[in-house]
């Protein structure tokens, strides 16, 4: 069997953002500043930092691996080995590129969530009244309304002791369904 060839490199002495990213979930050989080479799975390559992540075998005939994390302005050349595969993922997955765009739109979404979380927290009511709303909000919508808890617009729950007998609301089949939530996390342990 024939030794993979490198594929063409680029030895600009500055990595390359766009040679690097082009590389990310391939396998490539790095040249250091001093002398050394590196042979590994491209996992990642940050611009901001100029920071690639490589996977390195830890022994040979095991698929046991370390991240071995080098600065750009250290690495001479990057190249491709072709020919070469990466090792197949458990479950048969493939490689997991993220982008900058797809980290911006994770962020958007988790201060989304943080925002929301927040919007449902009530800071003028006891942990038990809170736990009670939690325990609602997992399985109905449900909201804030001063010191009370309105539950699919349908039943308010009235504070301050926030007990199935403080249900009040027109839909029997919801009040009985708030009730019986509110019945056990009211007895939950907090």
């Amino acid at each position: 069997m024939a030794a993979p060839k490198a594929a063409p490199k680029a030895e600009s002495g500055a990595l390359s953002s766009q040679l690097a990213l082009s590389l990310v979930g391939k396998v490539v050989t790095a040249t250091l500043s001093n002398g050394e080479t590196v042979a590994g799975e491209l996992q990642a390559y940050d611009p901001a930092s100029n920071s690639l992540a490589l996977s390195l075998p830890t022994e040979a005939g095991t698929s046991a691996k370390h991240i071995s994390v080098l600065r750009g302005a250290h690495v001479r050349s990057l190249a491709a080995v072709e020919g070469a595969s990466v090792p197949p993922r458990v479950d048969g997955e493939e490689a997991l590129v993220t982008t900058v765009e797809a980290v911006k739109k994770r962020e958007t979404k988790a201060l989304a969530k943080a925002a929301e979380d927040c919007r449902n927290v009530n800071a003028a009511v006891t942990n038990q009244a809170q736990n009670i709303y939690n325990a609602l909000r997992k399985t109905m919508p449900c909201e804030w309304k001063g010191n009370d808890i309105v539950v699919m617009e349908l039943v308010t729950i009235r504070g301050p002791n926030y007990m199935p007998e403080g249900c009040e609301g027109s839909d029997e089949v919801s009040l009985s369904r708030v009730r019986k939530v509110v019945r056990a996390a009211a007895h939950a342990p907090m």
